[in-house]
């Protein structure tokens, strides 16, 4: 520091300016980063001081304050891209203190949304980090508007002054240039010379009654008493909603069907303006299965474990799977895993994020000619609507102990199952993209002498149809018997490409699902499977469907069963039985023949039962 910025006494002003320029300073990040430095070597400034009440991690409002060039380009870049703004500056509260926050996928997604989108609504599991996410906003919406009003409503007051101190400790540690300059700085309400606050309150019926709100953000919604939470929404809603700049996000854990739950699933559906964005606890990158068994343990059930993580709002009366079924099924859910296969870098498609496979698949299992696949297809628009699936099962023995428990076989191909190995899932491809992935995966990664496809045939499966026949011109080896053939009337005796799902038949394959799982024939290894199966059941209509969220991947388990009523399912199994192990087959052979010879020596031809 030059000696020219101090002044006798040990008192001090910025270089280039005299006492008598004190009241009329203009403060740059050079001056700062001196008076700093000053201050830290005991000199007592002759100025007045451009912190909020002493506080140097705060700006006082309304100082004169020069950017420079740099400055003002990156303080518009942060206020253009606030995921950049996060990452670079934004910080939050660790157990090891104060640190740079490192977003997760879904926490940048988060931001993007409640940047862009005006209304947001966010169910998540516990400790996904949703608030510290939401406080990065509001920070952030604070810095870079004016004259806007944030209102943080929260089921507690000690909760909301938490959002509140998460919010400050973003403002509080961002560099002096982009901080907003602060004019009051409570516990519940901080205001910035730029005409922004934010202002905290428990949620009562009369919350924010009484000042224009432009963003509010409700946190742990469904938490909050109906009664109060009822009236409040419907109080304020219409104000938020008559403005063109407004906004809210909402989030919170689940809490049974209350207005959260009717936002949510109307949101899901497309019936409001909301934006859905549902954080399950496996998107967490620390979360695995391992962690899973570890706390279903200390929390002592899986009621406890889903109350808790789960992201449930439903009962179990009115689910297809029981409680106990979905225990077992739950027991042996894995998080499925991307792999890289070059032939979809030579398609130029990207499947990262959409396509899972089980930890336990050998990729290169795939195009053994000793293993048999059975791909179930659902295909929608690829507009951000309902998801296309390509849900893969191999076909395999079952576990010795299932064999061994099967009540009444009736011929060895009972003592197969389906189990899952692979999952594609995405409502951004569209359909001849969707076509290529099917294509790709059935006939160039898996042996396509050994894989069958059951399309569900509606107006977009038919077009799929088409598409796979014609994509990849002069190399398509495509042909109609990979496709299986079923009913599309009850009353019809011509079997045609694809199954036919409608309102007559929708019960009876749900209820054959159901069957088939309990008795292990059919296996969902998927996370998000089977989180899909715990929500499956009756809705008001009595047909079946998602309770909540979406249903596209459990309904192509569903039309999977149907695989086990065809002849090609019994050819497989007929080739397995060639090659698997011998002491199974010995196995299958003594539970057939002693219970056939318990219900007078009946012997049925695997062909007969089908």
């Amino acid at each position: 520091m030059a000696n020219d910025s101090y002044v006798g006494d040990n008192r001090w002003i910025p270089q280039g300016q005299s006492a008598d320029d004190a009241g009329k300073l203009i403060w740059s990040t050079k001056s700062i980063n001196e008076l700093m430095l000053a201050l830290d070597q005991g000199y007592r400034p002759s100025v007045s001081m451009p912190f909020y009440e002493g506080k140097q991690f705060l700006r006082r409002g309304n100082i004169v304050f020069e950017w420079t060039d740099a400055e003002i380009t990156e303080m518009a870049k942060c206020a253009h891209d606030i995921v950049y703004f996060a990452e670079k500056y934004a910080v939050v509260m660790t157990d090891n203190g104060v640190q740079q926050v490192k977003l997760r996928d879904y926490q940048k997604q988060m931001l993007r949304d409640f940047q862009h989108n005006r209304f947001n609504i966010v169910l998540a599991s516990r400790q996904m980090g949703k608030t510290v996410t939401a406080s990065i906003f509001n920070a952030w919406y604070l810095t870079f508007n004016f004259d806007k009003t944030t209102l943080l409503l929260a089921n507690k007051s000690e909760s909301t002054k938490e959002i509140i101190d998460k919010a400050k400790i973003v403002l509080e540690n961002l560099p002096f240039f982009m901080k907003p300059g602060i004019i009051k700085y409570d516990v519940m309400n901080v205001r910035a010379d730029n005409g922004c606050r934010l202002v905290g309150q428990s949620t009562t019926a009369k919350s924010g009654i009484g000042f224009t709100i432009h963003n509010l953000y409700l946190d742990e919604f469904a938490h909050i008493h109906p009664t109060i939470v009822d009236s409040f929404y419907e109080n304020v809603y219409p104000t938020l909603s008559a403005s063109k700049i407004s906004r809210i996000n909402i989030t919170s854990t689940p809490n049974g069907f209350n207005k959260f739950y009717e936002i949510y699933a109307d949101a899901e559906k497309g019936n409001n303006e909301y934006k859905a964005t549902r954080i399950d606890w496996w998107q967490h990158p620390d979360r695995d299965d391992a962690w899973y068994k570890r706390e279903l343990g200390n929390l002592g059930s899986e009621d406890s474990f889903n109350r808790q993580y789960g992201n449930e709002f439903t009962s179990s009366s009115s689910l297809l799977l029981s409680p106990g079924t979905m225990k077992n099924i739950r027991s042996n859910a894995q998080i499925f895993k991307w792999y890289d296969f070059e032939e979809f870098d030579n398609i130029h498609i990207d499947t990262k994020g959409y396509l899972g496979f089980s930890p336990d698949f050998d990729p290169e299992d795939a195009g053994n000619s000793q293993k048999y696949f059975m791909f179930s297809v659902d295909i929608a628009e690829g507009n951000g609507g309902d998801h296309s699936v390509i849900n893969m099962f191999e076909v395999e023995p079952m576990e010795d102990i299932d064999i061994e428990n099967f009540i009444s076989p009736g011929a060895m191909y009972d003592f197969f199952k389906l189990n899952q190995v692979g999952v594609f899932r995405s409502n951004e491809h569209p359909i001849e993209d969707f076509a290529k992935i099917l294509y790709t995966l059935a006939l160039d990664i898996f042996n396509s002498e050994n894989t069958k496809l059951i399309i569900e045939y509606n107006t977009y499966g038919s077009i799929l149809l088409q598409y796979l026949s014609t994509v990849f011109p002069g190399r398509n080896d495509f042909e109609d018997e990979m496709v299986l053939r079923f009913k599309h009337r009850h009353d019809s005796k011509v079997l045609k490409p694809g199954i036919r799902l409608k309102s007559d038949n929708k019960s009876v394959f749900c209820q054959n699902f159901k069957k088939q799982i309990e008795l292990n024939k059919i296996k969902i290894n998927d996370i998000v499977t089977v989180q899909e199966a715990s929500l499956f059941g009756v809705l008001r209509n009595n047909s079946y469907g998602a309770q909540m969220g979406h249903d596209d991947i459990i309904m192509t388990a569903v039309t999977a069963t149907e695989f086990f009523g065809t002849t090609d399912y019994a050819d497989y199994v007929e080739e397995l039985l060639d090659i698997i192990d011998h002491d199974k087959v010995k196995l299958m052979e003594k539970i057939l023949y002693k219970d056939n010879t318990e219900q007078g020596d009946l012997q049925f031809d695997i062909y007969d039962l089908l």
